[in-house]
């Protein structure tokens, strides 16, 4: 978030504070070197349908598509990424996407796959 201060406190009231469609970038992870080392991006905002892996944590090393995007949270959840209640039931696990990193980019919107159709990605 863009704040003029220095101030600790007044950059975490803003990245809290700021609307969805400035919170919508904060949201990012890098590409998979191997896939797109011929690409001008080094990340990409996540969609839901990108698959992507998980680089640090308990479930590292797990791959999947992106069920949801939580913008309130700022997290992301995986595709039969589940956790196991006491009473049996599976809950979400959610993911910080500086943990993550995206392995197939999700091209079926036109708008997208215009953006970055030179990766080679089809």
């Amino acid at each position: 978030m863009h704040t003029r201060s220095k101030k600790p406190t007044k950059q975490r009231k803003a990245q809290a504070n700021s609307p969805y469609h400035r919170r919508n970038k904060t949201l990012r992870a890098p590409l998979d070197p191997k896939r797109y080392a011929n690409a001008r991006v080094k990340r990409v905002t996540l969609r839901t349908g990108d698959t992507v892996k998980v680089l640090r944590g308990s479930r590292q090393g797990h791959e999947g598509k992106i069920a949801i995007v939580n913008l309130k949270k700022g997290k992301v959840s995986i595709e039969k990424a589940l956790l196991r209640k006491a009473d049996n039931k599976e809950v979400a696990v959610w993911f910080d996407p500086s943990n993550l990193m995206v392995m197939k980019m999700d091209l079926s919107d036109p708008l997208r796959k215009e953006k970055f159709k030179g990766l080679g990605d089809e």
